[in-house]
């Protein structure tokens, strides 16, 4: 079928009718008898015309005031196909047996651009994968079955072929690739949590030992930064007045470029806190990488327990300013700490981007939450970067690194992450007329709905997070809380990827599961990275919620363009169950499935 060409040809009697068709299709016109009081909805989801002047569509409801034949014409846009050699790939039955998350990255080169004419190895990156096996008859999971945070697999450049890999230790158990850092997995009244800001639930500070026998605190700001303003807010703890006695009284400032050489900045005296809004500010206008508090650790002399003589220092709050820039990269540490004990949390890989010969992932860092419903028992707990060197086109994940973001907060009713999808525009990247920046795209959640937003910046400084720029509607800014919607009914995991031949050539293509865990596939044009995007518009209907019934859902798709032609996209997307035992009982239930979105000016 061409565009121009009729989708269906029906005859129908006068009055209101319905017209379905078999999928979503672009529809150009109707012609043939006439009509008024037209409306064409996409999977439930009324359309509005595009500026290629089609409306997307697999239910017409008109009023026919004539009976007569009704023709529905293709017009250009796109249309979605299964891809069953792909989804067949993924379907295994002993060993790897399932996962999620599947994003792509070419090792031969970096290039993830549409469109390809050089074989290259590609890498496929898994979150939550099963392993064990499966009874190819009656499709049912034989225990024990192992799960790991994730696994991977590479797509072969001579034989076309995935192979998948997992990790085993020396016993032979099978573990997770990729595990948090543990100086990043602490919960208590740690020293960084005076430098995490805007989160949904408040921590306690910082609290010292019992009556320590020396007391600092020190922040490494990454880099070498002019400070001229520090805000500090002193220890209090909502349960009593009291407990503000806790709170420094008087520091020295040090600071320090190698961590070895300090130098003194001046004393300090600050007030007792009873709120986030009583602070002290300090101007110390110097510029150095390292800070150090030094505290005197005497009771009633370094803090305000002149009577109780407890032995117990703490702040809760320090944010750092450079010409009214507030500095969020930081990690902090202190001489004494009174609770510090293992969060046990996870990663779940999101997106990444080939950097030289290093591959830079933004994981999710998660955290067992047994309030919510079976199978979405988890919190995100925030954002780390993982550096992963690349050898003979192979990751190599034991020679990883790992550093904690800022990008994962709660301000003002909305969640923000970043890391769900990365596209770089630079010369490694292969897309033509680069501007040199790596594009990194997340989301703004406010009562429910998702929302695209978008950060940037240059390959050099991609670990330096004070360097990120964030895009505001108008122009590009620091504060990445903000960052301006730029397509709504975004989902978690998603890919923006630019055309390169075909009805869309030279814009921007943003695919992804409409509203997070439902049937609809959906994609927006956009004419830059940051648009202005299309209406978001549905495009197929997942079909697996229905035909394995119970508790399936359907989620995260993404394109994958090094894979495939600007006119023929391949897209990823993830099939699951909020029930154990209904992923136990059928095999088929977790994994990846892949369908084309195609370019109907190419059929």
């Amino acid at each position: 079928m061409k565009v121009g060409e009729p989708i269906k040809d029906i005859k129908l009697e006068a009055g209101i009718q319905t017209v379905l068709l078999d999928q979503i299709y672009p529809i150009w016109r109707l012609e043939g008898i006439p009509y008024r009081d037209l409306e064409i909805t996409a999977d439930g989801v009324k359309s509005e015309e595009t500026l290629e002047k089609v409306t997307y569509g697999d239910k017409i409801q008109l009023f026919v005031e004539k009976k007569g034949r009704l023709k529905i014409i293709l017009g250009p846009g796109y249309i979605a196909k299964k891809d069953p050699l792909w989804t067949d790939q993924f379907s295994q039955k002993q060993g790897w047996a399932g996962g999620d998350g599947i994003y792509s990255f070419n090792l031969t080169s970096g290039n993830d651009q549409f469109d390809q004419t050089e074989p290259a190895t590609n890498l496929f990156v898994f979150g939550d994968t099963l392993v064990g096996r499966t009874d190819p008859l009656t499709k049912k999971r034989f225990g024990p079955l192992i799960m790991v945070n994730n696994s991977l697999a590479y797509l072969d450049k001579q034989t076309d072929q995935v192979k998948f890999h997992l990790n085993q230790n020396q016993e032979g158990s099978i573990i997770s690739y990729f595990t948090i850092d543990p100086e990043s997995d602490f919960n208590g009244t740690i020293p960084e949590n005076v430098c995490l800001y805007d989160q949904r639930k408040a921590n306690e500070g910082w609290l010292s030992g019992y009556h320590p026998q020396e007391l600092w605190l020190c922040f490494d700001l990454q880099q070498k930064t002019m400070i001229d303003k520090i805000a500090i807010t002193n220890y209090f703890h909502l349960d009593s007045s009291e407990l503000s006695s806790r709170g420094v009284k008087v520091f020295h400032l040090f600071g320090s470029d190698n961590k070895k050489d300090w130098t003194f900045i001046g004393e300090y005296e600050l007030k007792p806190s009873y709120s986030f809004s009583d602070q002290t500010v300090i101007v110390p206008n110097q510029s150095f990488r390292y800070f150090k508090f030094d505290i005197n650790p005497r009771p009633g002399i370094g803090n305000y327990d002149d009577d109780a003589h407890e032995g117990l220092f703490g702040l809760r709050q320090v944010r750092f300013f450079s010409r009214d820039r507030w500095i969020r990269d930081i990690h902090a540490d202190a001489s004494s700490i009174l609770l510090k004990e293992p969060a046990h949390a996870h990663i779940w890989l999101q997106d990444g981007v080939i950097i030289q010969d290093h591959l830079y992932f933004f994981p999710y860092l998660v955290v067992t939450d047994l309030d919510q419903p079976e199978g979405l028992q988890f919190a995100i707990k925030g954002i780390s970067m993982i550096k992963v060197p690349i050898r003979e086109e192979r990751i190599v994940p034991k020679e990883a690194t790992q550093k904690k973001t800022p990008f994962c907060a709660f301000h003002n009713g909305s969640d923000y992450t970043f890391g769900g999808a990365i596209m770089a525009h630079t010369l490694q990247s292969g897309i033509p007329n680069p501007d040199g920046y790596i594009y990194i795209y997340g989301y703004k959640t406010t009562m429910g709905l998702r929302q695209m937003i978008a950060g940037r910046v240059k390959p050099d400084d991609i670990e330096f997070f004070d360097a990120w720029e964030f895009f505001d509607g108008e122009e590009w800014q620091w504060d990445f809380l903000k960052s301006a919607p730029l397509i709504d009914h975004i989902s978690t995991e998603f890919s923006v990827s630019r055309i390169q031949e075909g009805l869309f050539k030279g814009k921007y293509l943003a695919v992804f599961t409409y509203d997070t865990n439902t049937p609809k596939i959906a994609f927006a044009i956009g004419d830059s990275p940051v648009g202005k995007f299309s209406t978001p518009q549905v495009i197929y209907h997942k079909p697996e919620p229905e035909m394995l019934g119970k508790t399936t859902y359907a989620y995260n798709a993404k394109a994958h363009p090094q894979l495939s032609k600007s006119v023929d996209v391949l897209v990823s997307y993830n099939v699951n169950t909020y029930s154990f035992a209904h992923n136990m009982e059928n095999a088929d239930v977790y994994s990846p499935r892949f369908i084309r979105l195609k370019d109907t000016t190419t059929l």
